[in-house]
């Protein structure tokens, strides 16, 4: 019983460090992304009337600004419980349409996935052998342009 109580604490204790990694991550997409709503990632169009030297690449990007935040939330630990290869993060409004509508006002939300793999044998046979841990924020977009009324 009291191993069983050990490895569930283990696994317990990394997925509330991740957890909160990823919370921040998505807190800081947010955010970004209510100053900058029109580069949500590295491809995102910009509107006509922007700035033409201002571009959407890394690091002027929500999705970058999420995933590096991930990363950087647990650099202080010897070894990182956050795999870059397992993080996800998915901006809405649709990232896919060719020419976003985004208007003051306008919520935006960040949500982050992360994979964790489970380590210790017993929760792996308890849980399976991943937990998806998943954190998404909301911010208002602020620099957008405003409706017409």
């Amino acid at each position: 019983m009291l191993l069983l109580l050990v490895m569930g604490l283990i696994d317990l204790g990394r997925s509330f460090v991740v957890w909160l990694a990823i919370h921040d991550a998505a807190a800081e997409g947010a955010l970004y992304a209510a100053v900058n709503p029109y580069c949500l990632n590295p491809s995102s169009p910009l509107s006509l009337d922007a700035d033409p030297e201002v571009g959407c690449d890394d690091p002027k990007n929500v999705q970058y600004r999420a995933y590096t935040r991930a990363l950087s939330e647990t650099r202080w630990i010897p070894f990182s419980l956050v795999d870059p290869s397992r993080i996800a993060v998915i901006v809405a409004p649709n990232q896919l349409s060719p020419t976003p509508a985004i208007y003051e006002g306008d919520p935006i939300t960040v949500m982050v996935i992360y994979t964790m793999p489970i380590i210790t044998p017993i929760m792996r046979a308890m849980l399976g052998p991943e937990l998806i841990i998943r954190a998404q924020a909301i911010q208002i977009a602020l620099e957008a342009k405003p409706r017409n009324p």
